[in-house]
Parts: structure tokens; sequence; C-alpha cells
């Protein structure tokens, strides 16, 4: 028999499908797993040459699989240099402070980005306007970012800069706000954002390959080892995907990414176009899909509610892209038999995108596709057996449960009966549905653990809460790390790889400092990798 490279010891062994650890470990020979059981059954793999660690009471589990990300964007968001985070300014005035310290300090860059704007903090829980933003800075072009990205705002200067006038016409899906008189206010909901991003977020390649290399590192950090990465990028760059291809094949990106790619795009390519495009042999960076979004957020009134908002009873909200479009998109995409992502929030988008789906099904089989509906915040009872039957898996982001909460902003914006439906993750597990987790960088930050918290916990922070939001919709630890590790590898097709440690796998592993299932919950938030391992390879190591 071989013998192991290296074994890897804990009293606390997790394998991604089963209810609890155990005492054991886990063997590898090169890129794979020989061997997951407990002392016993490694002992045959240990040779005079197998390098045994044992990591006592830490947690041995797969690596972590974050689901969703738009990674790209996040890169330059979270690079200090590049944008100032205003997610606890807890006024206008304080965030607009922060800005001008951080355009001070960088007087070269050519833009001041303001990002993760929690508006529902403030007094005036509105995204400012150009004037309020050019009583600090006019002279320099200042962008700003709500937390969620679905709505902007910008000053004079940059509204002046990227050439939108009062002429300007609404992209579709997304709209630019204007005061009683007509004039710009210098917001910008959904789509709108996007006639900045050309100008906003297409840095140097030497900007570019420094912040995806130090954002991937920060991931391993974290104990994840692949990431989905899906559309939109939020940036300008011709292809992205392409440099991060490149920085992995060199090494120096350590990270499986899966991309999910613009669904409206199968408009105007053909199937081995698109492939060809996405196309990166040799590397870690794959095509795995299709994604497109139906709606907004809740908290703004942009998701698509089947009935009013409790507070704006004026507005169900309405689709961010041309329903008639996206079912057409989709049909095509469920043709070719290619896995397909769509973000929907509210319940009648979730409606809606069920129905595609279950159409496609009806017209040309299910194809073994392995469809997700992103996010589902709002889900009414009737749709959730719905998930299982057409093979359709959930994404699901916990933490963007939390930043609600705080404020009760979906709680004001849905009405007590609905929020009661709201993030309905152990509703979903008990349908039969595969539930993926993950973050949704950077809306919130990579951290895997506030997302396992959020979802096993449901509670603030603080622990002002301690039963709960929601109680009943709690699932626990095991399911809750299954999600991010199992669940993330069967919707994006790579189950028989990574997910799990199981002979014959992929070595994609991750060492927590802590044992999850012994933590006490302001822990679980603390807990960080030890040690980071990818095909074998350690990649990170405290």
């Amino acid at each position: 028999m071989d013998k192991a490279d290296v074994v890897i010891k804990s009293n606390a062994v997790f394998t991604g499908d089963g209810l609890e650890t155990f005492k054991g470990g886990v063997a590898v020979r090169g890129e794979r797993i020989v061997a997951c059981g407990d002392d016993a059954h490694l002992a045959p793999f240990i040779g005079p040459d197998t390098e045994v660690r044992d990591f006592g009471d830490q947690l041995v589990m797969p690596g972590l699989i974050d689901s969703h990300t738009h990674f790209a964007q996040g890169a330059f968001m979270t690079d200090p240099d590049f944008a100032v985070n205003l997610i606890d300014c807890t006024s206008f005035e304080m965030a607009m402070e922060r800005v001008v310290a951080f355009a001070d300090s960088h007087p070269d860059n050519e833009w001041i980005v303001g990002c993760q704007i929690i508006q529902f903090q403030w007094e005036v829980p509105e995204m400012p306007t150009a004037a309020m933003i050019d009583e600090y800075i006019s002279d320099r072009p200042v962008f700003l970012q709500q937390v969620d990205m679905h709505t902007f705002s910008a000053n004079t200067c940059a509204i002046n800069k990227v050439g939108i006038t009062t002429e300007t016409p609404d992209p579709a899906g997304g709209k630019i706000l204007k005061d009683a008189d007509g004039n710009l206010a210098g917001v910008f909901s959904n789509n709108a954002g996007a006639l900045f991003m050309d100008e906003v977020y297409d840095p140097a390649p030497e900007v570019v390959n420094a912040s995806f290399t130090k954002t991937a590192k920060r991931a391993n950090s974290l104990g994840i080892t692949t990431i989905g990465m899906v559309n939109p990028t939020f940036v300008s760059m011709e292809n992205p995907f392409g440099v991060l291809a490149d920085l992995n094949a060199k090494g120096e990106l350590p990270l499986r990414v899966f991309m999910y790619t613009d669904l409206f795009e199968n408009e105007t390519m053909a199937l081995d176009q698109i492939k060809a495009k996405y196309n990166f042999p040799g590397t870690q960076v794959e095509w795995h899909g299709f994604k497109q979004f139906i709606d907004g957020v809740c908290s703004d009134h942009t998701a698509w509610m089947l009935e009013p908002y409790s507070n704006a009873p004026e507005s169900c909200g309405e689709a961010a892209e041309d329903p008639e479009r996206m079912r057409a998109a989709m049909l095509k995409a469920l043709e070719w038999g290619v896995d397909t992502r769509i973000h929907a929030i509210g319940d009648r988008a979730v409606r809606t995108i069920l129905d595609n789906f279950e159409e496609g099904e009806k017209l040309y089989g299910q194809q073994g596709c392995r469809h997700s509906i992103e996010h589902n915040e709002t889900v009414q009872p009737e749709d959730m057996p719905r998930y299982a039957e057409l093979g359709v898996c959930p994404a699901m982001q916990p933490w963007h449960m939390l930043l609600d909460m705080a404020d009760l902003a979906k709680d004001d914006a849905v009405g007590p009966e609905r929020a009661a439906l709201s993030w309905s993750l152990h509703s979903l597990l008990a349908s039969g549905a595969v539930v993926h987790l993950g973050s949704d960088f950077p809306v919130v930050g990579l951290e895997p653990m506030e997302e396992v918290y959020g979802a096993v916990f449901r509670m603030l922070e603080d622990g002002s809460n301690p039963e709960g939001w929601f109680p009943q919709e709690r699932i626990t630890m095991a399911d809750a790390l299954r999600a991010y590790t199992y669940g993330g590898a069967f919707a994006m097709h790579a189950e028989d790889r990574i997910g799990t440690l199981a002979c014959g796998k992929q070595a994609d592993i991750c060492v927590l400092d802590r044992n999850l299932f012994k933590c006490e919950p302001a822990e679980v938030l603390e807990a960080t990798a030890s040690l980071t391992m990818i095909a074998g390879k350690v990649v990170y190591e405290a």
C-alpha cells in the first residue's frame, strides 16, 4: 500500500456529510484524499516519510466553499487604498467626514469611492443627494454605494464626468432619480449604478493584480478554497476572469474560481463561443454556467413582491429586467442544458423564476442541471416544495438577514406575516432542497463564520435577541457547515471532486482554530483558519 504524504489528525473531524464530528483524521497523497476515518483506519497509510500533524481539538473539515461572490469588485472595495468603508457610520455627516479624510489621504485617486453604506442607520434613512455630497467635496468625483449595491449616490462632479444629464434615459432595470423639478437628484438605483462602473472600476493592471492576489490569500486565511464568482462582476475590465486565470496559472491566486457569467450573452453568442471565451485550461478557473437578476431588495422596495409593501402600499416593487426577456434567455439556457442562477428576493420574483425553470423542464427535461435561485429572501409556503421537485438549489447569505434585522428593515418593508417567511433556511432544507451558503462579497465581508453564525443563531452580534429572529428557521451547526461545503459543491456540479472529506476526492481541507460544535455563539464569529489546503497543497498556515 502506498503511504500518505501527510495525515491530518484531530479530536474533531467533520466530513461534510455527517451530523457530528469524530476523533480521527484524513490522509493525503499528492492531490487526493486516500483515507478518512479513525486512527485505526489511518494507520496503514502512515509510513516513515509521512508527515503526521495533530491539531488537537481544532476542527478539521472540507475546504469552505463560498458559492456567491462578486470577487473582482470585492477585491477593489476591500482594498483600503481604493475605497473607504462606511458600514458602521450612523449618520450622513459621519460618513462624509470619513470620505473627506479618505480623499485628503489619497490625493492621486481619480475617484473617491465610499462603500457599504447602511442608510437605515441614519436619522434620515435615504441615500444622499448630489447637493448634499457637494457641500463636502465638489472638485473631485465621489461615488457612494449602499451596502447591498442596489442604490448609489454621486456628486455633481461625478455625474458630469460620466456625462449623465436630465435627458439620459433610464437604463433597463434601473432608475436615474430626479427631484420634483426634474433635476438630477444624484441617486441611482439598480442598473443605473452601472453608468459609473466603466469609470470607477477599471484600475491599472498592477492595481488589479495586487488586489486580486491579496483577496484570494485572505480567502485562504478564512478557510475558503472555492468561490462561485457570479455575474455581474461590477467592474469594467474587459475580462477579469482571464486575469484571475493568469494569476492562478502562475500560482499567485490559490483559489478555485467557478464562474457564472451574464445570462444575456446567450442572446448574441452560441454556446461553443461562450465556452471558448471562458475556457482557461490548466487553471482552477472554470466556467460553470449563467447568472442574472430579476429584482432588487426589500429594504428599498426594489424586490418584486406579490402584494404591496407594508410601508409603501403604493408599490409591489418591479422586475429589474423585462420578465419576457428573462424567460426567453432562461429557456435557451435550459435547452442547452446549462446551469442557470437567478437573483430573486421578492416572492413574486421567486415564483416567476420557479415557473421559468418548470417550463424549461417540461420542454427540455432536467438534463442533469443544477439550477439555483440566489437569496430567496421571501418564499411563499406553496412555492417551498418546488425547489426540490425542480432540482433548484437555493443560495442563501445569512449575514444579509442580520443587516436587515438590526434596523428592522425587512420587518418594516413586508410586515410581520411575510417577515416570518424570510430567509427560510430550515424550511428549505426540510423540503429536500440542497441549500448552499455564501457571502455575496463585497455586499458583506468574505468571512464565512459570519454566515454560519447567522444561519445557526439568527441572532444579532450583541446577543440582544437571544431567541433569534423567527427561531423556527434556525439550522444546526452540522447543516450550516454542510451547506458551506457539500451544498456549494453540489450546487456547482463539483461534489464528485470537492465538498466532503472522502477517499478519492481532491484534498481541499481547512482546519479551523476551534471546534465550532462546542462554541458559544460569540466564539463562532472569532473562529478562523489554522491551515488551508487546496489539492493537497498548503496555501495558508497560521
